[in-house]
């Protein structure tokens, strides 16, 4: 309720800045969009830098770097990054505790778009081996089916260094049993789909971490093992959340709160569906208020998404020239996403 009231107040700034008419005092002020790593992220990026420069009349600059920076910098408000483009929503619960629950120094659009996160290996591996779950995998002989470097162990891509999945994915690698016999290959994003790309041409074992929308799921057969279905949240943290258990499947320990996170942790089931969201800095407001109407306001749908990262993780197109080219074609959505900002 109080969170409530207090976005009532804001709301109500809003539209006092949006219309007032020193509101575009600060056009000059470049907006720094703050992207993630995979093309997902790359493609809204793109998406709204056009949209914010050619129909706001605002500058932008593009800034990569993880989710906790993105998240600290949007809290300070100073500019330095203002946006984050492709914000997964249950991976990142502790920043969206922290930084738009506790401090609502950041907010995030009104309709996220909808994705999935699983465990995958591909069809020629699972039509010829039945391996269909992920409790197939704690299994010495199983395991070896995805040994690339003759050590006698598996590999596993669980997501690149700095994700939330990363440790999360270790953590149901112990909790299913399957860790013993597998060894988590930590690597960005485009060298784990060039090896996809490779061990899939050679009809090879690949065992992986991934989510949807996404490309590679168009260009290859991939089948998704089965994990048992997810039934609330056990953390202490979220106690008094909707989805919280004490009992529940999900207990996952963040390297931040333990050094120990690994053991502590215990996950054993299937990924939550996930919320996909643009976060931006509150301070936007006041800064930038037709920006962030903006960003309040659009909404992507998953089948959009996928096809701009066909375009670019795919057919290696530009994500500008995408991104410029879809927002021309689609005037009347883009109108919605501008509704009620004075040009």
């Amino acid at each position: 309720m109080e969170r409530c009231r207090v976005w009532g107040l804001l709301w109500a700034f809003w539209a006092l800045a949006i219309f007032s008419p020193v509101s575009s005092a600060n056009a000059n002020e470049p907006i720094a969009l703050g992207q993630r790593d995979w093309d997902g992220s790359r493609a809204i990026t793109y998406v709204l830098k056009d949209i914010i420069e050619t129909r706001l009349g605002y500058p932008t600059r593009i800034v990569e770097s993880n989710d906790a920076e993105i998240f600290a910098e949007m809290h300070r408000g100073n500019g330095r990054i203002d946006v984050l483009t492709d914000l997964w929503m249950p991976n990142q619960a502790d920043q969206w505790a922290k930084y738009i629950d506790e401090h609502q120094s950041v907010a995030v659009n009104e309709q996220p778009y909808s994705g999935h996160q699983g465990l995958f290996i591909p069809g020629y591996i699972q039509d010829k081996y039945q391996i269909r779950s992920v409790h197939d995998l704690a299994n010495p002989d199983i395991a070896k089916l995805f040994d690339s470097d003759g050590d006698g162990k598996g590999e596993y891509w669980p997501g690149a260094l700095g994700w939330s999945s990363t440790h999360i994915e270790q953590v149901k690698a112990k909790s299913y049993g399957y860790a013993p016999y597998f060894t988590p290959y930590i690597a960005p994003d485009r060298m784990f789909k060039a090896k996809l790309k490779a061990d899939y041409a050679s009809e090879q074992g690949i065992l992986f971490y991934y989510w949807t929308p996404e490309w590679i799921h168009a260009a290859y057969d991939l089948r998704r093992l089965e994990e048992p279905s997810f039934d609330g949240f056990a953390m202490a943290s979220k106690k008094g959340a909707p989805r919280y258990k004490a009992d529940g499947c999900w207990n996952m320990i963040l390297p931040r709160e333990s050094t120990d996170w690994l053991n502590q942790s215990r996950v054993t089931c299937a990924w939550p569906d996930a919320k996909v969201y643009v976060a931006f800095s509150v301070s936007l407001i006041k800064r930038a208020p037709k920006v962030a109407r903006f960003l309040k306001q659009v909404a992507f749908d998953a089948d959009t998404v996928n096809e701009w990262i066909w375009q670019i993780g795919k057919q290696g197109r530009e994500p500008a020239v995408v991104a410029s080219e879809w927002v021309k074609a689609h005037p009347d959505i883009v109108k919605i996403w501008l509704a009620d900002i004075q040009p």
